[in-house]
């Protein structure tokens, strides 16, 4: 496998200008963007579009990155398509496209939103996989992920944001099936190798720290935009800076032994502005150091000491967002809604789209004596 080039560039400010030079200055030793579009492609741009939250909250790509983008595709020649999925139902669509800036971002550009309501049939290696179809109707798949913190893989970056490419609650099944980290990091790879992202440009301005990568997640400012062609190797650029150690976010490690990507540092090369990683300490969920063990002895601890759901009933609005990408159905709707702790899975979905940042994520007293989670 050839040594990737990951570029990074300052950026301390989401100024649309500011913006557009910044991608410009990370494209530059790619090849510009002409390298990648050409007059009449039609070009889909994939931001993380998690849920209905301001763009202040760093939850979402920043509208701003989405329209320095699409005006560099359409400047080159491209149609610029927006279009993910969300993490609840598709029913939430219009919400989230207008509270992310999403919409107005189509309409300034004069882009087309393609939400990702429908699915088609994909099967790799055995499984089946049900994702949106302008994914493949597109001459190319332009990811534009959000640098986050996540609270049960640890990191979402260039590879998780795909998981949106599966619509609408459809991504309960496949938490279902493969509710440990490890089978779940083989899914998110699955869909990488399907979709094949030709470009990554990460939101690397504002992201998150802490419990992410929902409102329970703290923003925290980055001051970057990293590009690069191995979606992998930003993401593996990404989380040293962060603090990790390579190997902490098992489905980079995964991806590389797949063939997917380069996730070992040393086999990557960083272009630009490179003191723009250097982030300071940052407040991360810590990995579980059970990963690496056999697997009869990592699954009963693993349930035992799995971080669990907790609603601040206060806080709570009884939306029912929480019961609607349960993928177990453990929770029964109310204000607060209840939950049967004993089969939750710990994918902390629901803390991912609670719109009100009502759903803590806590350790059980086996977890706290064992140093797992946190």
């Amino acid at each position: 496998m050839t040594e990737p080039m990951v570029s990074v560039v300052r950026c301390d400010s989401y100024e649309l200008e500011h913006v557009r030079r910044a991608v410009l200055a990370a494209l530059a030793p790619l090849g510009g963007i002409e390298r990648f579009v050409r007059p009449g492609m039609k070009v889909l741009l994939k931001p993380n579009l998690l849920s209905a939250a301001a763009p202040e909250r760093a939850v979402t790509t920043h509208p701003a990155v989405m329209e320095a983008v699409a005006s560099l595709v359409k400047e080159a020649g491209g149609e610029v398509w927006i279009g993910d999925s969300p993490a609840g139902p598709i029913a939430d669509n219009p919400r989230v496209w207008r509270a992310s800036g999403a919409l107005a971002v189509a309409e300034r550009t004069a882009s087309r939103l393609v939400p990702f309501e429908r699915a088609t049939w994909r099967s790799l290696r055995g499984k089946d996989y049900f994702l949106a179809p302008p994914l493949f109707d597109a001459d190319l798949v332009v990811d534009l992920p959000k640098l986050k913190t996540h609270n049960f893989a640890l990191y979402t970056g260039a590879v998780k944001n795909l998981f949106g490419s599966v619509p609408g609650t459809r991504k309960t099944e496949l938490h279902y099936h493969a509710p440990g980290i490890a089978d779940f990091g083989h899914v998110l790879l699955d869909i990488l190798e399907l979709v094949r992202p030709g470009l990554t440009i990460m939101d690397g301005i504002l992201g998150m720290e802490g419990e992410g990568p929902g409102r329970s997640g703290t923003p925290h400012h980055y001051g970057c935009v990293l590009a690069a062609t191995d979606p992998v190797a930003l993401d593996a650029v990404a989380t040293k800076a962060m603090g990790y150690r390579p190997g902490e976010v098992l489905h980079l490690v995964q991806a590389e032994e797949r063939g997917l990507g380069v996730a070992s540092p040393d086999r990557i090369r960083i272009v630009g502005e490179q003191d723009a990683l250097e982030f300071g300490p940052l407040n991360l969920p810590r990995p579980r150091w059970y990963f690496n063990v056999p697997h009869w002895v990592a699954a009963p601890l693993r349930r035992a000491a799995r971080k669990r759901p907790h609603v601040v009933a206060a806080m709570c609005i009884g939306c029912g967002k929480c019961v609607e990408v349960c993928p177990r159905q453990v929770i029964t709707p109310g204000r607060p809604p209840s939950f049967a702790l004993r089969n939750c899975i710990g994918c902390l979905c629901c803390a991912e789209v609670c719109p009100q940042g009502a759903i803590e994520v806590r350790r059980n007293l086996i977890a706290r004596l064992l140093n797992v989670g946190r």
